[in-house]
């Protein structure tokens, strides 16, 4: 994940009392194009 983006939305989500801040960011960062690495290698067989 980018370190950057990552610690800059876990400061919005505290701003704004979201509950779950994993789930923010991780939906937030999906938004913008990032895929987390374990779906970076899958192959079609």
């Amino acid at each position: 994940m980018p370190k950057a983006l990552e610690r800059k939305l876990k400061r919005q989500a505290k701003r704004r009392q979201v509950e779950d801040e994993d789930a923010y960011v991780y939906g937030t960062m999906r938004k913008t194009g990032w895929k987390p690495s374990r779906e970076k290698g899958k192959r079609r067989r």
